[in-house]
């Protein structure tokens, strides 16, 4: 590969040199943060070989290259231009100034919620299976062990001020334990429970000349996302003004106690006024229009994901969940529709196309559809080709209208597709199957009916250009000479590589593999070979081994924001190893704390050189176990 040429002409079609305002790269993927988007030829990008895929998501354009490949890429792209160079963190923010408000206010609540939304889940999947035990007679809901576990699945509903406080502190710059503290103060015991106002207020106190409603806000949302955003400016405006001899003491205690009166007699019960005030609306609209709600809303958000409003729906669907008077959530089974349906079309895509990439890129985003993530469908596939995208809102709007028809509810957020089941209030599981069915298999019927363009001719006819010759060429200097084996580099949990949480290795754009969540952080060399790469942050390892397999290890997700921080390299980029020594080693308890997983991806990025690239061995291993076949 030409680097230069492929920079140039990747510099060219992004808009040039004056519309790109930063540049960042991790281990497989350049980051722009363009200035304006309209002068992307996304198109264009797309049928360039060296380009596994292309898509636009928060305010930033992300072009996979490659393991190795992007590092050279990025340097070629940068040392003879003036564009700025960044980290990750600061390209997120720079995506942000491309953001409108309202999706910059959408990105704000995602960052606050997504944090928490496993507790979520967790508390939501025992909540339903306790109903369905209820309403079964399989347990007695007088027992013992019926009481102690409906305190585990409401516990997360019950003190979800304390968690959307601690998450939103980050995101507003406050000290998290005050925030958590306030969270604590507006559930305080002492306070009505918020479940039982349909009494009636029990007690008020006079505070200053007003009376106030000792009356908590278990299960609320707004009033503590409001509360915390005003302590973010009490707690700023007062270190700007405390002396620093008496900041620990004072600021704290000012901070606290002003936010607390504040939010008591002011900020909760207009909160609550609110918050309620959209969930009770949304309630009369799902009830009012019915199955034309569930047509338009599941026909649109597919949309609504591609301008990334779709974040601020997490917080809407926990005010529904924590609110007493409706308790379950009917949003996110329409959105599950809408997501499975792009699989439908992208997997008539696969059947479709004669592009043999697209079909490489089709097959894998029609299954992570069906695991709830649709990105790769989206972006990569449906409306890259605009027709199977709108075949994709068809589905979605006739498996939204039958789920609306069928009242199918959810008890938790943040789930959809098959996993969504898991979480599908007692009696509606077969409705959600029929309705999935009638998503996918419509938009997959709507795709064959509608058609799209092949872009096979146009992709046969780039193949003449020079860089692509220059591409092939250098493909076939690595001859593969026998099967390989790759044995475990580390100790852990071996699992598909579907099961990735990051649709590049997920779908495979960067090659076939396997992944292991580790049990400490020692990597050794998976079979003998050459170190062709040592990333500079340490975080991913590439090895050429003697039979010719290129091996990726890739230490995390997003581990590359890390800097290196808690990794430890041994070897260096040219070095002969054998299998078992060792590669890099690091701190798993940092890792866990500032990378998105530990998982840890093996891929091996010339896979298609292989017949096969076959799973060995799932589950538990230890070193040198032996993971994947590669077949000549």
């Amino acid at each position: 590969m030409d680097y230069n040429k492929v920079a140039q002409k990747i510099l060219q079609l992004v808009g040039g040199e004056e519309n790109v305002e930063s540049a960042t790269h991790c281990a497989t993927r350049l980051r722009f943060v363009v200035r304006d988007e309209k002068r992307v030829n996304q198109k264009e990008l797309d049928r360039m070989n060296e380009v596994k895929g292309v898509f636009s998501t928060a305010g930033q354009l992300q072009i996979i290259i490659g393991q190795g490949a992007v590092n050279k890429v990025f340097k070629a792209l940068t040392q003879n231009t003036k564009i700025a160079q960044t980290d990750l963190n600061e390209a997120k923010k720079a995506a942000m100034k491309n953001m409108n408000p309202f999706q910059r206010f959408a990105r704000m609540l995602s960052n606050i919620f997504v944090p928490i939304i496993p507790a979520i889940v967790a508390s939501g999947l025992l909540m339903g299976l306790l109903g369905m035990c209820s309403t079964f007679g399989w347990v007695n809901n007088k027992s013992g062990i019926y009481t102690l576990l409906d305190m585990f699945s409401n516990a997360a509903f019950v003190f979800l001020p304390i968690l959307i406080a601690f998450s939103a502190a980050k995101e507003f710059g406050v000290n998290p334990f005050l925030a958590a503290a306030l969270g604590g103060i507006l559930i305080h015991p002492a306070l009505q429970n918020a479940w039982t106002l349909g009494e009636g207020v029990k007690n008020t106190i006079t505070v200053l000349g007003l009376n106030v409603s000792m009356v908590g806000y278990q299960g609320t949302v707004l009033p503590i996302l409001i509360a915390v955003w005003v302590m973010g400016y009490i707690e700023r405006g007062l270190r700007r003004i405390v002396p620093n001899v008496i900041d620990i003491i004072v600021t704290p205690f000012l901070t606290l106690m002003s936010t607390a009166f504040i939010s008591l007699l002011v900020i909760g019960p207009v909160g609550r006024i609110i918050g309620d005030g959209i969930s009770f609306g949304l309630q009369a609209l799902y009830n009012g229009a019915g199955v034309f709600a569930g047509i338009i809303f599941g026909g649109l958000y597919s949309t609504i994901v591609i301008t990334g409003m779709h974040h601020s729906f997490h917080a809407i669907e926990a005010g529904l969940l924590s609110n007493p008077a409706i308790g379950k959530n009917f949003l996110l089974p329409i959105w599950s529709m809408a997501n499975v349906a792009q699989g439908g079309a992208a997997l008539a895509v696969y059947l479709k196309t004669k592009n043999k990439k697209l079909k490489s890129i089709a097959a894998p985003a029609a299954l992570s559809c069906l695991l709830g993530i649709t990105e790769a469908a989206i972006f990569g596939v449906n409306l890259r080709l605009m027709k199977p995208f709108i075949a994709a809102a068809i589905g979605g709007a006739l498996g939204g209208g039958y789920i609306v028809l069928t009242k199918v509810a959810m008890t938790a957020v943040g789930v959809t597709g098959i996993p969504g089941i898991a979480i599908v209030k007692q009696g509606s599981m077969v409705n959600y199957i029929v309705g999935f069915a009638i998503a996918f298999g419509g938009a997959f019927i709507a795709t064959f009916l509608l058609g799209f363009k092949d872009e096979i001719e146009e992709v046969e006819a780039d193949n003449d250009t020079d860089t692509n010759k220059e591409v092939s060429s250098d493909s076939l200097k690595c001859d593969i000479m026998e099967n390989d084996i790759v044995l475990a580099p580390m100790k852990g949990k071996a699992m598909l590589l579907k099961e990735v949480p990051d649709k590049t290795f997920a779908n495979k754009l960067l090659g076939d593999g396997i992944a292991i969540d580790p049990e400490d952080g020692v990597v050794v060399a998976p079979a003998d070979g050459k170190i062709s790469l040592v990333f500079e942050t340490k975080h991913a390892v590439a090895i050429q081994t003697d039979s010719g397999a290129e091996i990726l290890i890739h230490v995390g997700i997003d581990s590359v924001k890390m800097n290196g921080e808690g990794f430890k390299a041994f070897v260096k980029s040219g070095d002969i190893v054998k299998a078992g020594d060792k590669l890099l080693e690091v701190d798993l308890e940092i890792l866990r704390e500032k990378a998105s997983s530990t998982i840890t991806p093996i891929v091996i990025t010339n896979s298609d050189r292989f017949k096969a690239v076959k799973e060995l061995r799932v589950g538990q291993v230890s070193l040198k176990d032996k993971l994947l076949l590669l077949e000549v």
